[in-house]
């Protein structure tokens, strides 16, 4: 009895042991994570005085401010105002008549503003939608006002005010949409006021938010809608509303579909429904339109309920539309025979049934199937019958890749690689990279050595230093490959590409500047377009590795010359990183922050 009661002592310690050092690894790891989140606030905030556009630090202030707002929702508001004071000085600074040579954005609204103000509207939409209308440049205003009708000049920006327009409508609705999402109580309000202000691709979406809160409401508001889709005739001047379709589409789709009794959905009554279909139809049914979509089906599933004499007519021209968008007439039956339980031989003499450029698929499917049972001759003869130029390799190509995925998926490493030896060098170089990624992840102790291998493999077949856009895009798969498995060696063929990478950066902002490309003003980049400069890098790699090593990974970054990049990778490594919910201590690093 004692022992048993000892054995129970141990236990019991032995539990509450392992709980402690798990809780002390968690705490542990919270702390460097606040730790790094505190070096990623600070190297960020520290760059933006010295970014020369006014939109680069508005979006680096938004960003910074969302990426710390679970922690410090108190600082993150700050950030989000310095943010939009930034974009004001931006709209007050530039020059309308110089930089239209350029391409401006942050004078047109689009699509910097909207994406810094969604930035913002993800934390907190009602600040969103206030700084919608401090920072709305004068032409957005001049583009709400206009009316063709009504002007008394010829402008050339006529012609750009109803995009402008619509932009912005849409832009302002989706931040409505977002506030009622997370102020429930202003809900009916603001979906509401947003309707009222004109449609956009929003429409719907609100239409169905509204219906959860105020159902009398949004009836009212979806009469009002599809009378002024009616109205309108769907044409925008002389071309198709697509606008206008869409939203049409989406109120039929919703009318027609199946669901409880009880369900709430946004309704409307037969009565204006089938006004809807009835103005859809004679807008497809006009002679002139050209513009069919794939929003037919739903019209004439709407019509056989609402409007039946124009089915008919309807279906015929669904059909021509089909044939005119270059659509295989035999695509329906290939279809049904590529998923059945053919044989190969089934198979071929099927495809001997349809025209030469409509048997392709059967006879793939057929090598395919004879891959997959060993006889790999025979499957090569097919397509060589078959097949020819490009369109013979694309075919062996697929054929290989089928046989190679199941060899990896048996475990036959070494036999797939014998078959990938025998492809082309870009065929080749993905596969070998793949095998290396199915090796490993099959048993990371045994395969290792082997995987390593396979990837040297792939980076000897291109230069030390990649001579061309093709090289640089193997050198990254290579590199992402390494990073699971031998992480030293990416952070060294990282470091190794970072000179080369700053002579191109350096290269395309002096020539896309020069040429007025639009995601480059006075010599920096526009950190809301991307970090693409012309040729393929994936700068993710950089923030995978900060995962492994984040010290060494942050080396990396910070050697490279051109700051608005790192500020970009940094920004992308902080939101990635699993920071939200890594709180900030202390006042004195709120005041730092601020005084950044």
């Amino acid at each position: 009895m004692g022992i048993s009661r000892f054995v129970c002592l141990l236990i019991l310690l032995l539990q509450l042991s392992a709980g402690i050092f798990a809780q002390e690894k968690a705490d542990e790891t919270q702390k460097e994570k606040g730790r790094q989140l505190k070096i990623l606030t600070e190297q960020i905030l520290g760059e933006i005085s010295n970014l020369r556009l006014g939109e680069n630090r508005s979006f680096v202030y938004a960003k910074a401010g969302s990426i710390i707002w679970q922690s410090d929702a108190e600082t993150g508001l700050d950030l989000f105002q310095k943010a939009v004071a930034e974009l004001v000085l931006s709209l007050r600074a530039e020059n309308p008549k110089r930089d239209q040579r350029h391409q401006n954005e942050i004078l047109s609204g689009q699509p910097v503003r909207s994406q810094i103000l969604n930035v913002i509207a993800s934390r907190n939409a009602e600040f969103a939608l206030d700084a919608l209308y401090k920072t709305r440049p004068q032409v957005v205003a001049d583009a709400l006002l206009y009316r063709p009708e009504k002007s008394t000049k010829i402008t050339n920006l006529a012609h750009n005010y109803s995009y402008i327009a619509q932009s912005e409508i849409t832009l302002e609705h989706t931040l409505m949409r977002m506030a009622a999402e997370q102020n429930p109580e202003r809900t009916a309000k603001l979906l509401k006021e947003s309707l009222q202000r004109g449609l956009s691709n929003e429409t719907f979406n609100l239409l169905k938010r509204l219906y959860d809160k105020d159902p009398a409401m949004a009836d009212e508001l979806t009469i009002a809608v599809v009378d002024k889709l009616t109205k309108n005739k769907f044409m925008s001047g002389s071309q198709p509303d697509h606008q206008a379709i869409n939203i049409a589409y989406n109120l039929l789709n919703n009318f027609v579909q199946e669901r409880p009794p009880t369900a709430k959905f946004v309704a409307s009554a037969p009565s204006q429904m089938r006004n809807l279909v009835e103005r859809l139809a004679a807008f497809y049914l006009d002679p002139k339109q050209q513009n069919y979509g794939y929003y037919l089906p739903v019209v004439i599933k709407v019509a056989e309920k609402l409007l039946p004499g124009s089915v008919e007519r309807l279906k015929q021209i669904y059909s021509e539309s089909r044939q005119r968008g270059g659509g295989d007439q035999y695509s329906d039956e290939i279809g049904k025979l590529l998923n059945s339980e053919s044989t190969p031989e089934q198979l071929i003499e099927e495809a001997k049934k349809y025209p030469l450029n409509s048997r392709g698929q059967i006879v793939q499917k057929a090598a395919s199937k004879l891959s997959e049972q060993g006889n790999a001759e025979t499957a090569r003869q097919l397509l060589e019958e078959n097949f020819s130029d490009q369109e013979l390799e694309n075919a062996m190509a697929n054929i290989n890749g089928s046989r190679i995925g199941q060899l990896q998926n048996d475990g036959r490493f070494a036999e797939a690689e014998r078959l990938i030896d025998e492809m082309p060098d870009g065929s080749r170089i993905s596969s070998l990279i793949n095998l290396a990624n199915a090796a490993f992840e099959r048993n990371r102790d045994e395969n290792r050595s082997y995987a390593i291998a396979l990837l040297a493999k792939a980076r000897s077949s291109i230069p030390e230093r990649p001579e061309n856009s093709g090289d640089m895009g193997y050198a990254m798969q290579i590199i992402s490959a390494f990073i699971n498995i031998e992480a030293d060696e990416a952070f060294r063929s990282v470091g190794s590409l970072i000179p080369q990478i700053n002579e191109l950066v350096d290269a395309s902002v002096v020539v896309y500047g020069f040429q007025g490309n639009q995601n480059f003003r006075q010599g920096e980049m526009i950190i809301v377009n991307g970090t693409s400069f012309g040729f393929y890098f994936d700068y993710s790699v950089l923030t995978r590795l900060a995962e492994k090593d984040f010290d060494k990974a942050m080396a990396l970054i910070d050697g490279l010359s051109r700051r608005e990049l790192r500020v970009a990778i940094k920004l992308q490594f902080a939101e990635s990183g699993g920071y939200n919910s890594i709180p900030i201590q202390g006042r004195q690093f709120r005041s730092e922050i601020m005084r950044k």
